[in-house]
């Protein structure tokens, strides 16, 4: 593998491969010394709009890794500044913008591997890091029934969609019915209720603006605690701390916030320590 655009792309063997690689890269996250020599001598490019989690996350990464970590924020012509950074010699590049063509065109072209750090249509490294959290949260990922809520971090769905379905897991996405401007993938059921009850995971996408939280969570101040009591016990949260209940915003007590965060450092020390050595 030399680059990393899509999970559609990828087998069930090779998602598992990257998985089983960052359970390994976790423990020098979790660790107190936290260096590796897989990455000496390697220069990790990256480019993004501002810096965000995804920035942080693989300036870690390589740090960890022994690479040297070379992040660039704003281009105004993002295409020569990847062009650039690809014939000053880099070995890796992330692009984290929302033109999918440019990063295809980039990637006809380039002589480093590049790896999709979040686009329009695609966010390979924040599923993978998802996967890794349910994976880690609820002993694997076979045999799931995995629900989605909101309608921001829409790019996630087809990927979500293709990796569960991999290992035999079902994802369904809640829309409220008069939602009529999200594009819809795959599952998508319209009845807040039925699509709570027996989930074993909530991943919650976020919402964009103007859109109204209780269409989406079923109340104004977000996710209520009774639609995660309607789903499994114990059902993890991903992408939110907090639930509502009737004394108000409360930190929802299985939410997996902390583990993704580490597990999404740990899938970039993974993907970077296979591209070099693939």
């Amino acid at each position: 593998m030399k680059n990393l655009l899509t999970l559609t792309d990828l087998t069930r063997n090779e998602i598992r491969q990257i998985l089983e690689v960052a359970t390994q890269m976790r423990r020098i996250v979790l660790a107190n010394y936290k260096k590796g020599p897989q990455l000496l001598g390697h220069v990790v490019a990256g480019l993004w709009k501002k810096p965000c989690v995804s920035a942080t996350a693989f300036q870690l990464a390589t740090t960890y890794l022994s690479g040297t970590p070379c992040s660039v924020f704003g281009a105004e012509d993002e295409y020569g500044q990847l062009l650039a950074l690809d014939n000053m010699g880099v070995n890796t590049v992330v692009v984290g913008c929302d033109n999918d063509g440019l990063l295809r065109t980039f990637v006809s072209r380039a002589h480093c591997s590049v790896i999709n750090g979040g686009s329009a249509q695609s966010d390979p490294v924040g599923v993978l890091a998802d996967l890794m959290t349910l994976s880690a949260k609820l002993d694997g990922l076979n045999n799931l029934h995995v629900l989605t809520v909101g309608n921001r971090d829409v790019n996630k769905i087809q990927e979500l969609n293709h990796c569960l379905r991999l290992f035999g897991s079902d994802l369904i996405w809640y829309l409220p019915a008069d939602d009529f401007v999200t594009a819809k993938k795959g599952v998508v059921i319209d009845k807040i209720t039925t699509a709570f009850l027996g989930a074993d995971a909530v991943i919650d996408l976020g919402l964009t603006s103007f859109s109204d939280p209780a269409k989406y969570y079923g109340s104004n101040g977000g996710i209520t605690l009774s639609l995660m009591e309607q789903a499994r016990i114990d059902c993890p949260l991903l992408g939110c701390r907090n639930v509502t209940d009737n004394l108000g915003i409360r930190e929802y007590a299985h939410n997996a916030v902390a583990t993704r965060d580490s597990c999404y450092v740990s899938v970039a020390m993974a993907l970077l320590y296979l591209l070099k050595r693939d």
